[in-house]
């Protein structure tokens, strides 16, 4: 039966279960093409319920996937207002980008001629 301990089907649930859970994926322990031979052998209802699981799963790793953008978003956002300071009159970097800031180059030329520097 699908539910005893040494059951191929309880592993792979369990399987998928960690493979959900867990980032980055483990390694699979069952292909995909070991799944659908061994699909053949269950009842209706054992393959519904197995559907239902990795649907479940699916949903969670969703969930967990939009919650950890909103998060990184939230964080972005924060630090953006934060330094909003930076860049208002009497900020540390007004200053470099204000309008009226007297220009950082002497010339156009110089100002063309400055390029990308690197170590390379």
């Amino acid at each position: 039966m699908w539910n005893r301990p040494e059951s191929l089907f309880l592993k792979m649930v369990q399987d998928m279960g960690s493979i959900a859970l867990s980032h980055p994926p483990p390694e699979k322990t069952v292909t995909k093409t070991e799944i659908l031979a061994a699909l053949k052998n269950l009842t209706a209802e054992e393959r519904l319920e197995i559907i239902e699981t990795a649907s479940r799963m699916m949903r969670e790793e969703i969930e967990e996937k939009a919650q950890r953008k909103a998060e990184r978003k939230q964080k972005l956002r924060a630090a953006a207002e934060a330094a909003v300071k930076d860049y208002m009159p009497g900020g540390a970097l007004h200053d470099l980008w204000s309008a009226d800031s007297e220009p950082y180059f002497e010339s156009e030329e110089e100002y063309l001629n400055a390029g990308i520097k690197t170590n390379a």
